[in-house]
């Protein structure tokens, strides 16, 4: 399992001051949204350059022109870029392609999507590598992510499993048993006073290391 840090700031000086407590402990820096949208895709580079030892993921949550963004991406550095599920089957399909011309990867975000183990089952084939079944922050009292993410990794395999919305410590536990390939976790290390006890705690169950 991997463990990756949801960087959702629209504070690039925040946003480095948490990873300075937390990215020898993270496997991939995800360079949200939040960040992409404020600083634009040259955060992703800055990252990557900061951190060129890590995994860093582009949050783009692209929703058209897979091929284009996909392709941008990868230009400024990034290892692995989101598509949305449910965006349109051309889009996705260009995102993967972009991909694999530019030896990185994408994710699927299944944010939203009702017929999500259709889709997943649909994009894994078509050669994308990860799917992420994604609680948005509105629905995270609503849907059950065990549900989702025990069905979806039945039926792709948990390897190209990735798992996001609301993490801490007690839902680990569960997808300790689960296994996906990786763990997204945001607001309960970024939103925290102290973002190193934070990250440790969630370690301390995934990879069972001691505080």
């Amino acid at each position: 399992m991997k463990l990756q840090i949801a960087m959702d700031f629209d504070d690039m000086e925040k946003a480095l001051s948490v990873l300075r407590e937390t990215a020898d402990k993270v496997d991939i820096i995800e360079c949200g949204t939040d960040m992409l949208i404020r600083f634009g895709i040259e955060a992703v580079s800055r990252l990557k350059n900061l951190y060129p030892d890590k995994l860093v993921l582009c949050d783009q949550k692209i929703m058209d022109g897979g091929y284009y963004f996909g392709c941008m991406a990868a230009n400024f550095g990034a290892d692995i870029f989101t598509v949305l599920g449910a965006a349109g089957n051309d889009t996705i399909q260009g995102a993967i392609q972009a991909a694999k011309e530019r030896h990185i990867k994408v994710l699927v975000d299944m944010c939203n999507v009702d017929n999500y183990l259709e889709r997943a089952k649909d994009v894994i084939a078509w050669g994308a590598d990860y799917v992420c079944v994604h609680t948005p922050t509105d629905e995270q009292q609503k849907v059950s992510y065990h549900k989702r993410i025990g069905e979806i990794s039945a039926q792709i395999g948990k390897e190209h499993c990735a798992v996001a919305g609301g993490i801490n410590p007690d839902k680990c536990v569960y997808l300790k048993q689960i296994q996906p390939e990786i763990i997204i976790v945001g607001s309960y290390i970024t939103g925290s006073d102290d973002p190193k006890k934070s990250i440790e705690q969630i370690r301390e169950v995934l990879y069972d290391e001691a505080l």
